[in-house]
């Protein structure tokens, strides 16, 4: 190859490009603007920082807005809003297939009555063996006392007592008796006097109310509330005159068969009772056998072993009260979890708004996280930045005032302040940006979602 020509080349390109570069840059290349420390580009929204002012590009946002989707996924089988509609926070808006789920509940409810049903019998079945335990301690307590008192010397104060108690028995018989003399002896002679005046009294009083009833009856021009006492009077003396006659009458015809039965019963128990204390004085003063020491013994023991069976049914009990009170508690979450997820099958509005976009129809298939509804507040309105760089943002600060310019609306400003400073950072077009809200002073343009702000 000829390298002196080949360089010759290279150096005529070489000036050829320089002088290229020239002209663009002499003739053609725009002329550079005046740097200011305030400038703000024509498209960018001004924030003053009260040093300097930071430019920025960003959109127009409605106060609260949002994408609903399904956590989980299924056929749409209602729409309950149309799009433009204004909704409140928890109003249904749409609904997946929940039929299988309802089942699912249904079965998780009936299965928490029966757990219930099973804690109700094992918490009888525990009180039962309660009562149970209580009545073996009674008897062992009973059974101890019985072999304390075969085992033991009588005292002063138990032969007094049980002397007492015979004597009482004898005084029973006596009085019983007595009673009974009476019964068959019948009615003296004297009471059945007693008896015929008595009767002859309430006899004449019934002849003096009728008397004054009669008269009064037959007369019309009667006072009311005089013949009515007149009656009161003529029927209490015939009550009067009945009663008496009836105890004359009883004591004529003395006493009847059971009276007589009453009476004898009545002697024989008096006897029967002081028969039964008349030998438990012979027991306590001959003091206890043998054989009758054996049979309390043994009688205790036999009450220690019905305690020790009755606690190990109450540990029993307690067991299965505890086992069917867990047994409603993992019911009674079923019942939760399955009325959670059914509740999921139903999206509802998180906040105040209109429906903004509805994004699948009914029959189609929703997927859990992709969303079918956007809601948005448009009750006011912010604006956010889209291109806020790490090096401007460390100027800016909560409460900063804000100049904004809709590109939609050329010549109209609007006034803000800083809301809020995004903590995180986002990666917008290689940069690294901070999004910033501005709260919006009053507005009365017709601002629309997503609008460019400059």
């Amino acid at each position: 190859m000829n390298w002196k020509r080949l360089i010759t080349s290279l150096v005529i390109v070489a000036i050829l490009v320089a002088g290229g570069y020239w002209a663009y840059a002499k003739y053609l290349a725009p002329k550079p603007e005046t740097e200011s420390a305030t400038a703000v580009a024509a498209n960018t929204i001004a924030i003053d920082t009260g040093v300097d002012s930071v430019a920025a590009e960003a959109q127009v946002l409605p106060r609260e807005h949002a994408l609903l989707a399904f956590e989980i996924g299924g056929p749409v089988v209602e729409i309950l809003i149309e799009e433009g509609q204004t909704v409140q926070a928890g109003d249904p808006l749409l609904r997946l297939d929940a039929r299988d789920q309802e089942i699912i509940l249904q079965q998780a409810e009936t299965a928490v009555l029966q757990a219930q049903s099973q804690l109700a019998a094992a918490q009888t079945g525990q009180a039962a063996a309660e009562v149970g335990l209580t009545a073996a301690n009674t008897a062992v307590a009973a059974a101890q006392a019985e072999l304390d008192l075969l085992t033991a010397d009588p005292t002063e104060e138990q032969i007094a007592l049980q002397e007492a108690q015979v004597a009482a028995a004898q005084a029973g018989i006596q009085q019983a008796s007595g009673s009974q003399a009476v019964v068959l002896e019948g009615a003296t002679s004297a009471e059945v006097g007693v008896a015929e005046a008595e009767l002859a009294a309430a006899q004449a009083e019934l002849f003096a109310a009728r008397v004054q009833y009669e008269p009064l009856a037959q007369n019309e021009d009667a006072g009311t509330d005089a013949r009515e006492q007149a009656q009161l009077r003529l029927n209490a003396a015939i009550a009067n005159a009945e009663a008496a006659q009836a105890q004359l009458d009883e004591l004529r015809a003395g006493a009847t068969g059971p009276e007589r039965q009453a009476a004898a019963g009545a002697v024989g128990a008096a006897v029967g009772q002081q028969e039964a204390a008349a030998a438990q004085l012979d027991l306590l003063l001959a003091g206890s056998r043998p054989e009758a020491i054996a049979v309390a013994q043994a009688n205790l023991e036999q009450a220690q072993r019905a305690v020790a069976e009755a606690e190990l049914g109450v540990q029993q009990a307690e067991t299965a009260v505890a086992q069917a009170e867990a047994g409603v508690a993992e019911a009674e979450t079923a019942v939760t979890q399955a009325q959670a997820l059914l509740n999921k099958m139903t999206l509802t509005a998180p906040f105040a708004g209109t429906v903004a976009n509805i994004a699948i129809k009914e029959g189609e298939v929703a997927q859990p996280g992709v969303p079918v509804i956007t809601l948005a507040d448009f009750s006011a309105w912010q604006i956010e930045t889209t291109d806020l760089n790490e090096l401007n943002i460390v100027a800016v600060k909560v409460g900063d005032p804000v100049n904004v310019t809709i590109d939609a609306f050329p010549g109209e400003k609007l006034r803000g302040q800083v809301s809020d400073i995004a903590s995180a950072s986002s990666l917008t077009r290689g940069d690294v940006t901070y999004a910033v809200t501005i709260a919006l002073d009053e507005v009365t343009l017709p601002l629309r979602w997503g609008m460019t702000a400059f």
